[in-house]
């Protein structure tokens, strides 16, 4: 889908989870204040769709986006035999829309109809009234099973109303985290969810600012650079080592002072604050970013803070010339070549320009070239959810 989506007034099936939680997030957003943030992560897994839709081919995209659309194709075919229904009809990277009546248009940069709820699908295979919907989560995030996730059930809703579907099986496509999750519709689970939906819709629609609530889900809203519940909730966490009675303290005692009350803390009381962590690192993104586009165009607040440029970090971009200056002061290429370091995954991309392969025989190239070239560094550890361990 080329077009941006019109009807962005309105709550759509990929913000759903969030508005079932804070039922005022999608109004507040709209008075948010726009701060830019890092897109690294959802670059990818926009080339990974836009593959997988046949928008873009795999000669102009990265080396791991097509492997993880690749990934992808094997599930989505592994589910489709499992399905079982033949004469299948397949649609991509189509958004449907709720109108107030109950019906369901599809949405196209002229659709006029009142629509009060969109969703965008990735895959849907349809056998007579039977639907395959499927959604591709190219990263490693944290998502719903698809039997408890908000976004697929609603757009199983909106798939079946508009193609006259009696069941809809619904799959998550997340290579990344394993094998994919399904959840099936019949016809009177269709009916729930249906209702289930217009509640929450509602629900929505007739919030205020006392139905805000933060947690986990905030780090998918733009309104929380300003929402006075995230606020809270993250100096709460902060508040577990008494930051104010350390404030006109110099930074090294402040710091020693936090170990001993971190140290002190209960077990538990720790485990609810390294949950808590999350919340405080996107309180303080929120206070930088809009700190910064304030400073920028904000003269009152240009009184407390102002930009000032920072040099780029300088990179050597011709290599070759490099050496042949150093060659000339007496440096070996055996001295040269032991400072220079290059990724493996550029390796892989050097590889995959060269040879044109791709998938399992590209990896096997890799490791070849890669045999007796590389070492492992010293291993680290990290937390983790017990229970949670791989």
């Amino acid at each position: 889908m080329s077009y941006v989506n019109p009807f962005q007034n309105v709550p759509s099936a990929s913000k759903l989870h969030r508005v079932l939680e804070c039922p005022g997030s999608h109004q507040a957003e709209f008075a948010a204040p726009q701060v830019e943030e890092d897109t690294t992560e959802a670059n990818i897994g926009n080339e990974v769709h836009a593959i997988l839709a046949g928008e873009l081919t795999e000669d102009n995209a990265s080396v791991e986006a097509v492997q993880t659309a690749e990934m992808c194709e094997r599930q989505v075919s592994s589910l489709i035999t499992e399905w079982g229904h033949d004469d299948k009809n397949r649609l991509s990277e189509k958004r449907y829309g709720l109108t107030r009546l109950g019906g369901v248009v599809e949405v196209t940069e002229s659709t006029k109809a009142d629509v009060i709820f969109t969703g965008q699908f990735d895959r849907l295979y349809i056998s007579g009234t039977h639907g395959l919907l499927i959604d591709f989560k190219s990263l490693r995030g944290d998502h719903a099973t698809a039997i408890e996730n908000p976004q697929l059930m609603s757009l199983a809703v909106l798939v079946a109303k508009k193609h006259k579907l009696t069941d809809v099986r619904v799959a998550l496509v997340q290579p990344m985290k394993g094998k994919p999750t399904t959840a099936d519709f019949n016809a009177n689970g269709l009916k729930l969810a249906e209702s289930w939906l217009f509640a929450a819709l509602d629900a929505e629609m007739e919030a205020g600012p006392d139905d805000l609530r933060a947690g986990d889900w905030c780090k998918y809203c733009k309104a929380r650079y300003g929402c006075r519940k995230f606020q809270e909730s993250a100096i709460q966490e902060v508040e577990v080592i008494e930051p104010a009675t350390i404030a006109g303290m110099d930074g090294e005692t402040q710091r020693k002072a936090m170990w001993a009350r971190a140290l002190d803390l209960p077990a538990a009381r720790l485990a609810s604050a390294m949950n808590g962590l999350a919340m405080v690192k996107r309180y303080v993104a929120a206070i930088e970013g809009v700190a910064k586009a304030r400073a920028e165009n904000d003269p009152e607040f240009q009184q407390f803070f102002t930009l000032r440029e920072k040099k780029g970090r300088r990179s050597i971009t011709d290599v070759t010339k490099v050496f042949a200056a150093c060659e000339a002061h007496g440096v070996t290429a055996e001295q040269f070549t032991a400072l220079c370091s290059i990724g493996l995954g550029d390796v892989k991309q050097l590889l995959k320009d060269a040879t044109y392969l791709k998938g399992k025989a590209l990896d096997n190239l890799h490791d070849a070239v890669l045999t007796g070239a590389v070492e492992v560094g010293k291993s680290s550890v990290e937390l983790v959810p017990a229970g949670q361990l791989e």
